[in-house]
């Protein structure tokens, strides 16, 4: 596996100690190991053409060549009868059959980043970036470690994977973010009394405010459905799609995420779905979340020199937004379209105390 990766960019200084710069960046992912695509005990595409008769006899029991030669009671091949479909794949001795998994999948990734920076200044320290992105693959993960190894490891066509092409499980298109340090200009010294009493001072100024908060698009969904049948050694099968799936922005969202649901439609019984791997047209709610702190320094000089006390206080998740997490994307399933779980945490709070000496 390689990667190719080209980028440009172009940055301004402007005043006020503020850096802004955009970057194109660009990558392309070249024999990437395809999650999946190593079981080598298939049954050929011929079967796609097959009649239903012809799939169900592939069910039917009939007499075992390998009775009494195989003879390992825990194998699925030592009785006297085993179905039809075993004995057409290409290895019919075999149960299973795992390769390693072929470097045939590939990747490309495209985004535009948008950067601003302000260096510390007037108590000041500042950070905003925007990314717009488009993220495609043969397979991935619907997790954050992107890997080609793991995720979506059953093909709907194992004889076809380049038809798993589409947009990456991980794809988000936007992403905002912003983070800072501020001293706060309030206290002995600054904009905000600067005169008051340096008992209250102690209490009132000199603290600092730290924060992280971002907002993020949802992940594209990944249809499937609860009780269809597939063919014979092939992988689940997905739901066909009759028109544009569009989300619901009601108050009944949660438990009735799809504004038009009937266009997702359960296949005929061995049929291939027509649903990608993944859909973009609808995602995953998006998400939002805030980690914020507070801080402030006191001198003990008259303790010892140099000695200083350091109070902290940590809020993760501060206003406990909750981050609603998948629907039901099982299309013949009683929960269809309903959203059951949050993905994130509730919030924390830490409070922390550090001397220096």
């Amino acid at each position: 596996p390689y990667a190719q990766t080209w980028t440009f960019g172009i940055e301004h200084q402007l005043p006020w100690n503020l850096l802004v710069k955009a970057d194109y960046i660009g990558k392309k992912g070249t024999h990437l190991y395809f999650g999946g695509a190593n079981n080598p005990n298939i049954l050929g595409p011929q079967i796609e053409s097959y009649t239903s008769d012809q799939i169900t006899n592939l069910n039917t029991l009939v007499d075992n060549p390998f009775y009494g030669i195989i003879t390992d009671p825990n194998s699925g091949l030592s009785g006297p009868q085993v179905a039809e479909a075993q004995l057409e794949v290409p290895f019919p001795q075999y149960t299973s059959v795992t390769t390693d998994v072929p470097p045939i999948a590939s990747s490309s990734y495209h985004s535009l980043q948008l950067v601003a920076e302000k260096s510390y200044s007037n108590g000041l320290q500042l950070l905003a970036s925007f990314v717009w992105s488009k993220s495609i693959d043969d397979a991935s993960t619907d997790d954050d470690n992107i890997t080609w190894l793991g995720g979506f490891l059953s093909l709907q066509d194992p004889n076809k994977p380049w038809l798993e092409r589409s947009l990456s499980s991980f794809d988000i298109p936007t992403v905002l973010q912003f983070s800072y340090s501020y001293d706060l200009p309030v206290g002995h010294g600054k904009a905000f009394l600067g005169h008051m009493p340096r008992v209250v001072d102690t209490v009132v100024g000199g603290w600092k405010t730290n924060g992280v908060w971002r907002v993020a698009g949802g992940r594209p969904l990944a249809m499937s459905t609860a009780d269809g049948t597939s063919l014979p050694t092939y992988g689940g099968q997905r739901p066909n799609m009759t028109g544009k799936p569009k989300r619901n922005h009601g108050h009944d969202w949660i438990n009735n995420y799809f504004t038009n649901p009937e266009v997702f439609v359960l296949p005929d019984q061995y049929a291939l779905g027509t649903v990608p791997r993944t859909i973009g047209s609808v995602r995953t709610p998006t998400s939002f979340g805030a980690d914020l702190s507070m801080e402030k320094e006191f001198a003990l000089e008259a303790v010892r020199k140099g000695m200083k006390l350091e109070l902290r206080l940590e809020a993760q998740n501060t206003f406990n937004h909750p981050v609603f997490g998948t629907p039901n994307t099982a299309v013949d399933d009683p929960s269809f379209g309903t959203i059951s779980y949050t993905s994130n945490g509730p919030r924390q709070v830490q409070l922390g105390l550090k001397v220096y000496f």
